[in-house]
């Protein structure tokens, strides 16, 4: 059989196993299989596959059909065009996530042209999960270093790997959230838990069964973790510096109210490419 024939063959049973982006995982199982891009593959897709090939593309189809997300099967998976290691310990980074790093980076950029040196804009990422928010902004932005803080070791262990691995100087602190941190910074980036814990069953089996429920439960409304942010970030936060925040969709007024009743400035939502408020952000005045 050829790339081809185990192209169409996965496509066809994911389809079959109602998994939603057959298509797209099917290339992605494909490659991780062979080890080429899609472009390789298209250009290899008569030829007959060997059989190092066939034990790993069973292996990756058996596992996702089982609906384990590709990303915890492969370890690995693309955030803001880094490279990303991801264990099962971590939240899957999101497409959705990159507003709020895209936004970070711009602000980050800002505040660095304004200092004039980036050894005074520092960034804290707190809830970090696999670091890919902290990385990314750090890396793209010019700063080049981060402090990275989760409740979990497991997770800080992962965050580590990832900073190192695209060579950003990270600061590790495990913390549940602002519990052990010090300082003052200019920048501070959220991805909290906003799930309600009563509507995680109700999710998909990618999310429910096999996403650490430590980073999806927000509590009974789903917004206990942005009350203790809202409520604890002023205290290491410098004067006009810049608090980001993912969110789910229908919590931007309420989360938008907890920080004007803060103190925060010029809050502002901001959506996602599908037109869903993705993230809630404002400045500290002091």
């Amino acid at each position: 059989m050829t790339y081809r024939d185990y192209l169409d063959r996965a496509d066809t049973e994911l389809k079959k196993a109602g998994i939603e982006d057959h298509s797209s995982c099917a290339r992605l199982i494909v490659c991780e299989a062979s080890g080429m891009n899609m472009a390789a593959v298209i250009l290899h897709e008569h030829e007959e596959v060997s059989e190092a090939y066939v034990k790993r593309f069973e292996e990756l189809l058996s596992r996702r059909l089982e609906r384990e997300p590709l990303e915890y099967i492969t370890g690995h998976t693309s955030f803001m065009g880094l490279e990303i290691i991801c264990t099962p310990d971590c939240l899957i980074p999101s497409f959705d996530t990159e507003i709020l790093a895209e936004i970070a980076v711009n602000e980050a950029k800002k505040a660095l042209r304004e200092a004039g040196s980036k050894e005074t804009v520092r960034l804290l990422d707190i809830c970090t999960g696999t670091g890919c928010v902290g990385i990314s902004v750090a890396k793209l932005s010019g700063i080049g270093k981060v402090t990275l803080s989760d409740i979990s070791p497991e997770v800080i262990r992962v965050a580590e790997k990832n900073a190192a691995e695209n060579g950003v100087e990270a600061e590790l602190i495990v913390s549940d959230l602002f519990e052990a941190i010090e300082g003052k910074y200019k920048l501070i980036t959220a991805n909290p838990p906003y799930i309600a814990g009563g509507m995680i069953e109700t999710l998909a089996p990618e999310v429910s069964v096999f996403e650490p429920r430590l980073a999806l439960d927000g509590g009974a409304d789903g917004l206990s973790f942005y009350r203790r942010i809202v409520m604890g970030a002023p205290e290491y936060m410098d004067e006009g510096a810049f608090l980001a925040m993912e969110i789910g969709d229908e919590q931007a007024e309420e989360v938008g109210d907890m920080m004007k009743e803060r103190g925060f400035e010029q809050i502002t939502v901001h959506k996602d490419l599908a037109g869903f408020n993705r993230v809630v952000s404002g400045f500290w005045k002091g």
